[in-house]
């Protein structure tokens, strides 16, 4: 009779053993990544990312937001091919992707550009994203993909920062290695010159002819007309990948 039982508590054993295993294979299949074909999978969201060079992006996060319950984020990771697939719950959702990037020792956060920005629900739906560094966010998002850089005046000095021309040249590869070009720009709202990629730029400007001295925003730091502009990753209280300075400029 004890033999038996444990001939039936070994059969359950392997019973229970092999349902485990049996799930964990049909989650496996169930999350696999590959989906080549591009078309959606019910219940998933499924996708590829890459950079604007056409590169899959490995470890991007990619996040679903609810489109009614706040901090409701369901989130994944992508593969060595930029690929991904996450389970959708039932429900109304969003995509998003964010990457951050170490460059000259400060880490940068960056939402990636999707192809579609449509919401979605179990029907399941494919998101490719592209890592562009510049260029209007589609909603629900709001901004641009570039950095922001904000100008102040010195005090007394009562020129106006949207009639100072700005000329930006890259001093080495930009955040992704590309090596970007000179940009020529003007802060057109009086304040805020927006959407440039994040990158190391030498900076010059005039204004009336005359060159505009530059130094970072609310420092001791002397004024210089050949500034080095480095972003920063956030600027507490104020904004996020922009740099923040302060001019002087001598009729």
């Amino acid at each position: 009779m004890m033999q038996l039982k444990t001939q039936n508590k070994w059969i359950v054993c392997l019973l229970m053993a092999a349902i485990v295993i049996q799930a964990f294979t049909n989650c496996s299949k169930a999350d696999s990544a590959d989906n080549d074909d591009g078309t959606p999978r019910a219940g998933f969201l499924t996708g590829i990312v890459k950079d604007q060079a056409g590169n899959p992006l490995e470890g991007v996060r990619i996040f679903l937001d609810h489109s009614i319950f706040f901090n409701s984020n369901i989130t994944g990771l992508t593969n060595s091919q930029g690929k991904y697939a996450i389970k959708v719950p039932t429900g109304s959702w969003y995509a998003f992707a964010m990457r951050e990037v170490e460059y000259h020792g400060k880490t940068y956060s960056f939402y990636l550009h999707p192809d579609h920005s449509a919401g979605f629900g179990g029907e399941g739906a494919v998101r490719n994203f592209i890592w562009k560094l510049s260029g209007a966010m589609p909603e629900p998002l709001s901004g641009h993909y570039g950095g922001l850089i904000t100008l102040d005046n010195f005090p007394g000095v009562y020129i106006e920062a949207r009639e100072i021309d700005v000329v930006l040249t890259p001093m080495g590869p930009l955040i992704d290695g590309s090596q970007g070009e000179v940009l020529r720009l003007q802060a057109e709202d009086g304040y805020t010159i927006k959407d440039v990629p994040i990158g190391r730029y030498r900076l010059t400007a005039t204004y009336d002819g005359k060159p505009v001295s530059f130094r970072r925003w609310n420092s001791d730091e002397t004024f210089v007309e050949d500034y080095e502009l480095n972003f920063e990753p956030q600027i507490a209280a104020q904004c996020d990948n922009c740099a923040a300075l302060e001019y002087y400029w001598e009729p």
